[in-house]
């Protein structure tokens, strides 16, 4: 790569740099499958472990379960009164301080 400056049609200086550019080899390197840590993930967590030999069940395997659906429970901010206390007490504070200070 190759720069050059100028200002006023006047050459201010030249500078060059060499970069190799390669494939990265971090994302190959180890890349093997890992079976045995892979069954015990699959063990542990209640899941199961396939290979291309038996990747023909997986449709069958996977089925809706209710087991990891959250629910989300929402509530007015109104009924929690500790943050409504503080809500109405950092505008209060807010319009105090302008008042005292005589801002608008």
């Amino acid at each position: 790569m190759r720069v050059s400056a100028a200002r006023d049609q006047k050459e201010l200086g030249t500078s060059a740099i060499h970069v190799r550019v390669s494939a990265g080899d971090a994302e190959y390197f180890d890349a093997a499958m890992r079976a045995p840590l892979l069954k015990r993930i699959a063990e542990d967590t209640g899941g199961r472990f396939f290979t291309p030999a038996n990747a023909s069940s997986l449709p069958e395997a996977i089925s809706y379960s209710g087991r990891g659906v959250t629910v989300v429970e929402e509530r007015e901010l109104w009924d929690m009164p500790a943050l409504f206390i503080a809500l109405v007490g950092f505008v209060a504070a807010e319009w105090g301080y302008r008042r005292m200070k005589g801002l608008a």
